[in-house]
């Protein structure tokens, strides 16, 4: 009976315990009815049709139209290449070095490298008295290439060509390469892409510069050096013409007579030619010249800004 009590007294504190703990022996809190949240409508533009999908933005890098102010850029130039009045303020920063040679005795120009009196003049004797015909053009991003056709002074009755490189420096359009020529050009190639035309712009415009064969009545020598050196790589100006004491007096780290002494050895006497694809960044060149076909590799490396490439090799097929 002891121990009956004993444990009936052990149960009921038990019991007791449990139910002075929370919430036992009452019934569960009511939670408050949750309300629906009204709808938010999303707000279309009715101007978009939303079955449409949206136009791509093409890359910067995408070969297409040449906007309107590089098109009023290239308009302006060749009106002011063609009366001599063009100046040294219508070229990049690159091409004024090139073609700002020699430098005068004078603080500025020998500080620069350069002088844009020069440069002015330089444009003066290359297109002073001809009229530029359009044929086509491209642009890519930050630069745009223009090809046509010349006419006037002393050029033959078919006329020549010229190949113009704008380049855009801050928020204005810069000519960055320029040849002019007595060739006739045959052929190309069909570029589909930005790196494809500034490649082939690039090739064409060497042979340009290093094959005109009136170059005594178009570009003349005195002009041609430096814009067939601005086509170069540093390596290969050097190893075609390697600059004298004088030459570096005057700003030039090659020998322009040197430089027009090469281009008549791989060019001298070609009326036109034709440029094929070859290998990566490699390009066959086929001159016709009085005693046959001639024909050489050009092989190129990318330049530092847009749309430029650099003759690196030039090399001519033995046998």
């Amino acid at each position: 009976m002891t121990t009956f009590r004993t444990l009936s007294a052990a149960l009921l504190a038990t019991a007791l315990g449990f139910a002075a703990l929370p919430g036992c022996g009452k019934p569960p809190a009511t939670q408050p009815e949750k309300k629906d949240e009204p709808k938010v409508e999303a707000k279309v533009d009715p101007k978009i049709d939303p079955k449409k999908e949206p136009t791509p933005v093409e890359p910067k890098s995408t070969l297409g139209d040449v906007e309107k102010v590089a098109d009023d850029t290239a308009t302006a130039f060749f009106r002011d290449l063609g009366q001599g009045t063009a100046t040294a303020d219508s070229l990049s920063t690159n091409f004024v070095k090139a073609v700002g040679k020699p430098i005068e005795p004078l603080p500025d120009d020998i500080k620069n490298g350069y002088s844009r009196s020069n440069a002015t003049r330089w444009l003066k004797r290359v297109g002073d008295g001809y009229t530029f015909g359009l044929l086509y053009r491209k642009q890519a991003g930050d630069a745009v290439y223009y090809r046509g056709t010349v006419n006037g002074r002393q050029l033959p009755p078919a006329g020549g060509s010229y190949s113009l490189r704008l380049l855009k420096e801050g928020n204005a359009w810069k000519v960055d390469a320029l040849v002019v020529s007595s060739l006739e050009n045959k052929g190309g190639i069909a570029a589909t892409t930005a790196d494809e035309a500034f490649q082939e712009f690039a090739v064409v415009a060497f042979v340009e510069a290093v094959c005109d064969k009136d170059a005594m009545t178009n570009m003349t020598d005195d002009a041609r050096s430096p814009a067939l050196a601005r086509l170069l790589t540093d390596k290969l100006r050097k190893e075609w013409a390697a600059p004298g004491g004088q030459d570096t007096a005057q700003g030039y780290d090659y020998s322009p007579g040197n430089l027009r002494f090469a281009a008549v050895r791989h060019g001298g006497g070609t009326s036109a030619f034709t440029v094929s694809k070859g290998g990566d960044l490699t390009f066959s060149v086929a001159l016709t010249k009085p005693t046959g076909t001639k024909t050489f590799v050009v092989k190129l490396v990318k330049g530092a800004t847009p749309g430029e490439w650099l003759v690196t090799e030039v090399t001519e097929p033995k046998g």
